[in-house]
Order: C-alpha cells, then sequence, then structure tokens
C-alpha cells in the first residue's frame, strides 16, 4: 500500500518524502489521519485532478533527424574544424604542387570523418537516452488499484492524485511515484530505473540521509520507501 505525494517545489527540498515518516506524509499533503482506511473522498479526488492534472510523464517533443544533427555541429569546435578543413580544400584546388594537394585532401577527408563520426556517436546516445525513457514509461501500468471513499476500485493510472492510496498485489507493476504505508514482504524490480539486478526489498519507516548528504542527494536506488 502506498499513498501518491506531490507538493510544491520549495517544500519538496525542505523535507524530502522519503525523510517523512507516513504520518508526517500525509499530515504534509493536508489530509486526514485516517487517509490510509478512507482513502480521498470523490469530491477530495476530482479537486486534486483539477489542481495537479494528470498522472503521466511529461510528453517531449519528437525531435527530427535534422535537428539532431544541428544540435551535434553546432559548436565553436566543429566551426574551428569546418574552417580549417575548407582552408585545406581551397588549397588542394588551387595549389600545383602534388604533395602539397595530397596532404590538404587527407585533412579534408580526415576532418569530414572526425565531424561524421562525432555526429553519429552523439545521434546515437541521444536515440539510446530516448530508449530508456520509453522504457519507463511502459514500466508504468495503464491500471491502479486505489481506496476511494471507504471503497477499493479500480481507474486509470492517469487518474492518480497526490493522496490517492494505492494497493499494489504481486506482479503489479507501479502505477505512480508512492510512498509506502505498509507492506510484506515487497520487493521491487528496478533494473530499468536502478540498474540493480535483483529485487529490492521495500519498507516503510522513514529514511535518514548518511553523512555528509543532503537529503535530495540520497541516490534513487538508496529510497527503498
Amino acid at each position: 500500500m502506498g499513498t501518491h505525494p506531490s507538493e510544491n517545489p520549495q517544500a519538496s527540498e525542505q523535507a524530502p518524502w522519503h525523510t517523512l515518516s507516513i504520518e508526517e506524509s500525509i499530515a504534509k499533503m493536508g489530509l486526514k489521519s485516517d487517509l490510509q482506511k478512507q482513502g480521498l473522498s470523490v469530491d477530495e479526488a476530482a479537486s486534486r485532478q483539477s489542481k495537479y492534472g494528470p498522472n503521466k510523464m511529461t510528453e517531449k517533443e519528437k525531435v527530427t533527424i535534422w535537428q539532431r544533427i544541428w544540435h551535434q555541429i553546432n559548436n565553436v569546435l566543429v566551426y574551428v574544424l569546418i574552417t580549417v578543413a575548407v582552408v585545406s580544400l581551397v588549397q588542394a584546388v588551387t595549389t600545383d604542387n602534388s604533395n602539397t594537394r595530397f596532404t590538404a585532401w587527407f585533412q579534408v577527408a580526415l576532418i569530414v570523418s572526425v565531424i561524421t563520426l562525432n555526429t553519429w556517436i552523439g545521434i546515437y546516445q541521444e536515440g539510446n537516452a530516448e530508449k530508456a525513457a520509453d522504457a519507463l514509461k511502459n514500466m508504468l501500468s495503464t491500471d491502479a488499484r486505489v481506496i476511494r471513499g471507504g471503497k477499493e476500485i479500480m481507474i486509470p493510472a492517469g487518474d492518480i492524485v497526490p493522496g490517492d492510496i494505492c494497493l499494489l498485489g504481486l506482479g503489479d507493476k507501479i502505477p505512480a511515484d508512492l510512498r509506502l504505508c505498509s507492506v510484506s514482504n515487497m520487493a521491487t524490480g528496478e533494473a530499468a530505473l536502478t540498474g540493480e539486478s535483483v529485487p529490492i526489498d521495500k519498507v516503510t519507516e522513514a529514511l535518514s540521509p548518511p553523512d555528509g548528504l543532503d537529503p535530495e542527494q540520497v541516490p534513487l536506488g538508496d529510497r527503498k520507501n
């Protein structure tokens, strides 16, 4: 069982959810102490839906291949290389010395190859980053089991609002960013998110940041609640 938290950025920075107890988290959201049993009322859920919007990841505008290429070559270093390549090209076309002509053409070919390779690597890495983001989207459930008005109901995952009590069972996908309220031998697979190859055991207790770290610096994989 978990509650879906949300708050304004300043409050979140002052008191990250993983450092708050369950009671503190509920109070922080301005909800009643019996939230875990009753859940949100229908009216409260509708009000929060209007305030916070749908529970979904922000969609980025699709980037065309030409925009990707421009993003990779639009920097000072590439401009310098292009300038050198143009100078070498002019020299190769105008010189009568065969050795100088060969060297100039070689410089042009080498610079063009470096720029092309660098651009290809950059586009490839951007593509991998987008695939990772898509993998996270696929990890999200399309439906969610929540408690509203004291009743257990199924709703689209996009309709989850901050303060909802979500119920999870064996094999379920996590439908939102949750603060766990009650668990029983719960472990989650987080390989796509943190790189951990084994399921991570979950707890409900508030977590204290290690010495020397601010709450926001605690790695995502260590936030086990």
